[in-house]
């Protein structure tokens, strides 16, 4: 049995489906039972715990082999988001831990790892260059996991790089970006090489890591560095979508534009996105690249949210 936080979201439904299609017994320890319908397939056990219940969590979290913590807060106050990144991830682990799971991976980011030059490594060449919260306070919930492997925990950190592509909880996260470009709700984005990675590899990635990855190191997935403006285009290519301003890297948005296009502002302050995913890579992780990625993406989008596309 596996317990996954997070599972009605995103990452983490994509992360269930993928560990159910593969036999794999499920606990998904969720805020708001509700949420599951719909979103988790049949079959999956739901345990109601909140990130602040260590009780819960931990008896949530009894008889399972291993805990992947997929949930996070992104988009928040420093406050709001430390609350969830950071003292949510230390008490699901003490949570693993008075449960006796012996193996944990946690869903952590490319943003917390990169470096001043643009780096994204496994084993870090420098201290994180990023300083929004949700960067800061992965890094911060990293500390706190690979504390508890040196502590004899087996646990591990993947990094996603930008996620999209087809999710049981359909067109969020970067979705969500190539969806208002190709409307034209968002006319201009910076245009900085970042990788991607669809849902579904970055689900295989956890599996792999689960299975196989070493305690207290870190696996970055990542399908493809490519930048944001070629991206949005090709996505607006395949869906017959508007095609937005690119600016060069450095450049401001200015203050009302959504969260995941501030990304590509934040990013765009660095040197180009370079990755180092060789650990991830020596686990079997073999991503799909941005041009299948986003054929993939707006297939699943048109026929299963014409009206949220309504480019055509």
């Amino acid at each position: 049995m596996l317990m996954v936080t997070g599972a009605t979201g995103f990452l983490g439904s994509a992360l269930v489906s993928l560990l159910v299609a593969r036999g794999r017994p499920v606990r998904a320890a969720v805020r708001d039972p509700g949420r599951a319908a719909g979103v988790l397939p049949h079959g999956v056990e739901l345990a109601v715990a909140d990130l602040g219940d260590t009780a819960a969590l931990t008896e949530a979290a009894r008889g399972c082999d291993g805990v992947l913590h997929v949930a996070g807060s992104v988009g928040h106050s420093l406050a709001e988001t430390r609350a969830g990144n950071v003292e949510g991830t230390r008490r699901v682990l003490e949570a693993a831990i008075a449960a006796g799971v012996p193996r944990f991976v946690y869903t952590s980011s490319s943003a917390a790892v990169m470096d001043a030059t643009g780096l994204v490594a496994e084993e870090p060449q420098g201290p994180p260059a990023l300083t929004d919260p949700y960067s800061v306070s992965k890094a911060e919930a990293e500390a706190l996991v690979l504390a508890a492997a040196r502590d004899g925990l087996g646990a591990c950190i993947v990094n996603p790089t930008n996620i999209y592509g087809p999710s049981p909880r359909g067109p969020m996260s970067y979705n969500g970006l190539f969806l208002a470009a190709a409307r034209g709700e968002i006319d201009r984005v910076v245009d900085a090489p970042v990788g991607w990675v669809l849902a579904e590899d970055a689900a295989l990635g956890h599996l792999l890591a689960y299975e196989s990855g070493e305690p207290g190191r870190r696996y970055v997935l990542c399908g493809e560095v490519a930048p944001f403006g070629r991206v949005l285009h090709a996505f607006a290519g395949l869906v017959g979508g508007a095609e937005v301003a690119t600016l060069p890297p450095g450049s401001a948005l200015g203050h009302d534009v959504s969260t995941f296009a501030r990304r590509s502002e934040v990013y765009g302050g660095f040197p180009p996105v370079r990755i180092d995913d060789r650990g991830a890579r020596a686990l079997g992780f073999a991503p799909r690249g941005v041009d299948e990625g986003l054929a993939l993406t707006a297939e699943w989008l048109g026929p299963l949210h014409p009206r949220e596309l309504r480019i055509s």
